[in-house]
Parts: C-alpha cells; sequence; structure tokens
C-alpha cells in the first residue's frame, strides 16, 4: 500500500490515574491528519478513548478522491 502525504497523521494519547478517585481515569487526546489538527480533547472513559482512536483511524484511512 502506497502512503500519500495527506494519509499521514499523528495521535497523541497521554493516560493516567488520579488517586483516591474512583473515577480517576482521564486521558488527553491529540490528533492530526493530513493538514488538520483539532485542539486536544480530554476524556475521562476507556470507550470514549477507543471511539476517538477509531474515528481518527477511518477518516486517515478514507480513501482519496484520486485513489
Amino acid at each position: 500500500m502506497e502512503i500519500h502525504s495527506e494519509q499521514a497523521g499523528v495521535l497523541i494519547l497521554r493516560v493516567w490515574v488520579e488517586e483516591g478517585r474512583p473515577d480517576g481515569f482521564r486521558a488527553r487526546i491529540v490528533l492530526t491528519g493530513g493538514r488538520h489538527q483539532a485542539p486536544p480533547t480530554a476524556v475521562s472513559a476507556v470507550d470514549d478513548v477507543l471511539d476517538a482512536v477509531r474515528a481518527w483511524l477511518d477518516q486517515l484511512l478514507e480513501p482519496t478522491p484520486d485513489g
């Protein structure tokens, strides 16, 4: 598979647990894809992280108009 520059991206995922809190899971997501960069997102549920990663991959892997 040939990768075009507009089909490249970076996902930075920072995850931590805040001690002493039952809902202590936290994540910060920074996404880029092609020439677009979204503002950082903060989430506090594993499913939200998984949804964000899947959406980013789906968008990144969409076929380009020229091929």
